[in-house]
């Protein structure tokens, strides 16, 4: 039986050290503290097996632009392949290429698969593993696509995410899609494919559109179920429910207005406090420039007065001196006229200067009962602010203490009344929706019941013999693992999963879903192996043992015993020929260091391998 192997996944970058993982047949475990990129590994295989969406973009990820990972097949040669972080086509060499540069002439590989075409990545791996031209039922019709590589990839690598799922181990979960999966798990379990197949084009178009809306019903209303389930809603409980929350926000509706009002009478003390304080300091700034401009005025009355007092005094000497020439005219003491005006009258020139000293004084007086009464109010408007000062600082306070967290507090509890008011509703919706659902199934049940034609094949059938050796394959894994309970392993085609002891196995624990979704996955490569059919060979699976590390309760919880020991002592005496990657955060036993391929991440800088990045 062919298969592949991985031999080395890489991140290279311009300036960049690059980011190497060697990989070795058989037993490989990456573990090691969180954080350090081994979940990243998973994603990356997968990334390099085809699929369509680019990898993560996560900081140790920055300046590496280009995947490789080298793949092994016996009788083939070892097939390099390049890829872009950002994903698109393959860059391939037929050789064991690592970090050296190629020797052999690169050809380009389509990472999309086409039945038609076998430059793609889907035939080259599809035909390194036997598995080239098969071909899948993809509806209830009857109708069939080509095999394509991801579909085995999907039942090869299995991320954190997928392992702790509650579905069928292998089924993605989209309804559109199931048909194909489960085709898939069926062709690898009997190395028969769905080539025999002939769509029923005879059934009406109107029969093939009901079935296909009974089905989606049937898987809409299973999931809404397990949901109401899940959430233990019960739809009077709920009324009920409603109703209480209903008067409670009304009841808080009235308290958050009455805190509102307080709130807001408070805003109004504070702003008017606020106004009044901005209005007397207004008013004391005014005051100022007043008093300071009539004391320049003041000034300038003094300096005149000064003027004129000099005036008074120098003319007064005029009258009682010798005569002499007028200073003014010059004419001679003779010759001057005192009984007639001129400019040189020494008396009236005194007499104005007394006149005009009269009428500034006056008006210096004014000026300052003027300058008294704007102090006298200075003064007023400064001790009035603060008392305004105090009922701000009051105001302030009541809000700070009071007013606003109790607002605060009340639209807290009317918004979680709100939530919860809403979480409600949406809950009834999904009682009404599943009413609706459940007459439109029964609806298209009666038609079909009464236009039933010529019965057609409307699903994949898997001989429940090969079903029942599978499931006892798994049962006796996980009783060589220890697991607990691992008796009476029945496969259920309704659900297409396994019950243990009678328990479904996706009802339990994430934990104990983890180990049993990995014994699924090994279970069926060592079925195929067993009986020589097609499989890829390889399983990669990311935390199987979360029970050890992270369990959901007593039930999943499985520390204590010695399952992991016994898990790892399994997969080393898996066949030489199958490679199994673990992704964990606990180490593995001693043993394996021994006997396989242990690669450790401390996230210690000082200590062995800090993660899958290289530290910058």
């Amino acid at each position: 039986m062919s298969g592949i192997r991985l031999r080395y996944l890489a991140y290279f970058g311009p300036d960049k050290p690059p980011a190497v993982l060697s990989l070795a047949p058989g037993l490989n475990v990456v573990c090691g503290a969180s954080e350090t990129g081994k979940s990243f590994i998973v994603e990356s295989i997968d990334f390099m097996l085809g699929q369509e969406n680019p990898v993560r973009d996560i900081p140790e990820r920055d300046g590496y632009d280009r995947i490789r990972l080298a793949i092994e097949c016996a009788g083939w040669p070892t097939l390099t392949l390049d890829r872009s972080v950002e994903g698109g086509n393959f860059r391939a060499y037929e050789e064991l290429l690592t970090d050296g540069s190629p020797q052999t002439e690169a050809k380009m590989l389509r990472w999309k698969h086409s039945a038609a075409r076998q430059d793609t990545l889907s035939y080259a791996l599809l035909e390194r593993t036997s598995l080239t031209s098969k071909v899948l039922r993809k509806n209830v019709a009857g109708e069939t696509r080509s095999l394509s590589f991801r579909d085995m990839a999907r039942l090869c690598v299995v991320t954190e995410e997928e392992i702790q799922g509650r579905g069928s181990p292998f089924l993605s979960g989209q309804y559109t899609t199931a048909t194909g999966e489960y085709a898939a798990f069926k062709l690898l379990l009997t190395g028969t494919d769905d080539s025999a197949l002939v769509a029923a084009r005879e059934v009406s178009g109107r029969r093939d559109q009901d079935t296909g809306k009974i089905e989606l019903l049937d898987q809409m209303i299973a999931d809404l179920q397990a949901e109401l389930d899940e959430e233990g809603a019960e739809e009077e409980e709920l009324n009920d429910q409603l109703a209480r929350v209903d008067e409670s926000i009304r009841a808080q509706n009235q308290a958050l207005v009455d805190v509102q009002r307080a709130l807001d009478s408070v805003l109004e003390r504070r702003g008017a406090a606020a106004r009044e304080i901005r209005n007397r300091r207004a008013r004391v700034a005014e005051i100022d420039e007043l008093v300071e401009r009539f004391n320049l005025l003041d000034s300038h009355y003094q300096t005149d007065l000064d003027r004129l007092a000099a005036i008074h005094e120098s003319g007064s000497l005029f009258v009682h001196l010798e005569k002499q020439p007028c200073p003014l005219c010059g004419a001679l003491p003779g010759d001057q006229h005192l009984d007639s005006e001129c400019e040189g009258n020494s008396e009236s020139v005194v007499k104005a200067a007394d006149a005009e000293m009269v009428k500034i004084n006056l008006l210096r007086r004014e000026l300052a009962d003027t300058a008294a009464s704007l102090t006298t109010e200075r003064q007023g408007v400064v001790e009035s602010l603060d008392q305004f000062d105090d009922e701000y600082k009051a105001g302030e306070q009541e809000l700070n203490e009071i007013a606003s967290p109790a607002v605060s507090t009340e639209r807290t509890s009317y918004n979680l009344l709100v939530s919860e008011r809403a979480e409600v509703r949406f809950k009834i919706e999904k009682i009404d929706r599943l009413k609706r659902l459940t007459a439109q199934r029964a609806e298209l049940d009666a038609e079909q019941t009464e236009s039933a034609g010529s019965p057609s094949t409307t699903k994949t059938l898997v001989s429940k013999n090969v079903l029942d050796e599978f499931a006892q394959t798994i049962e006796d894994i996980l009783q060589e693992w220890h697991f607990p309970n691992a008796n009476r392993v029945f496969f259920d085609e309704g659900k297409r999963d396994f019950q243990i002891a009678g328990k479904d196995r996706g009802s339990t624990g994430k934990g104990l879903r983890a180990i049993t979704h990995a014994a699924v996955k090994i279970g069926l490569m060592e079925f195929c192996r067993e009986r020589n059919l097609p499989h890829p060979g390889i399983v990669v699976l990311d935390s199987p043992l979360l029970a050890y590390w992270k369990p959901e309760g007593d039930e999943d919880d499985l520390r204590g015993s010695d399952l992991k020991e016994m898990f790892y002592r399994y997969l080393l005496g898996l066949h030489k020929d199958s490679q199994v990657i673990i992704v964990e955060n606990e180490h593995p036993p001693d043993v394996v260091s021994r006997d396989g391929n242990v690669i450790v991440f401390t996230k210690n800088p000082h200590q062995g391998r800090y993660g899958f990045f290289p530290l910058p």
